[in-house]
């Protein structure tokens, strides 16, 4: 019980990191360490391939392509603060998840539902029983999930090109002009600016 509440508030506070981090890698990197937190929190619940799955797929492929996407969309771009519509938003959302927060550990104090002492069922989260669930008739959600990560990936990458590219045409259009100037013109150019 006491490694569950451990667990429990290391993956509370990794998340509260997630959405108060400024930069978008720390929210990345405190992600992993709320993924990890559930991965521990499966192992005691006896659901090794979840454990294992967590780890694999979500701290691993998933945060990759994660950062992937992260690092496509802010290349070149200037860090700045964006202005608040609504002064003092960032308290009252504080102290109102704080509330909420208590409010909710309280009724799970109060009302912590009743015990269930039936065994668990054979293959319990085991790769047979995961397996028939993932290549069974549920493999088309599996087969979704692919298609949707793959095509968000391209249009990340189509709506936002590389840089390189366009300042590549850019710089060959400025050096065709100025090959095309005369060096009196460029001379003058340069005695105008103070160069």
């Amino acid at each position: 019980m006491i490694g569950i509440v451990i667990l429990a508030i290391l993956a509370i506070g990794a998340s509260i990191g997630v959405v108060t981090a400024r930069q978008p890698v720390h929210s990345a990197l405190y992600l992993v360490g709320n993924i990890l937190s559930l991965a521990l929190l499966y192992l005691m619940l006896k659901a090794e391939f979840l454990a294992a799955a967590q780890v694999i797929v979500y701290a691993g492929a998933i945060m990759v392509l994660f950062l992937f996407v992260v690092t496509l969309l802010t290349a070149g771009k200037e860090e700045r603060e964006l202005p608040e519509d609504l002064p003092g938003q960032r308290i009252v959302a504080g102290i109102l998840s704080v509330l909420i927060g208590i409010v909710f550990a309280v009724l799970a104090v109060k009302y912590p539902g009743p015990v269930i002492k039936a065994p668990l069922p054979s293959h319990f989260g085991d790769l047979v029983a995961m397996g028939r669930l993932l290549w069974g008739p549920d493999f088309i959600y599996l087969i979704a999930i692919a298609i949707m990560l793959v095509s968000a990936a391209l249009g990340v990458m189509v709506l936002n090109p590389p840089k390189k590219r366009l300042h590549g045409k850019a710089t060959g259009a400025a050096k065709q002009q100025q090959s095309q100037t005369s060096p009196e013109t460029r001379k003058k150019e340069r005695e105008g600016t103070g160069t």
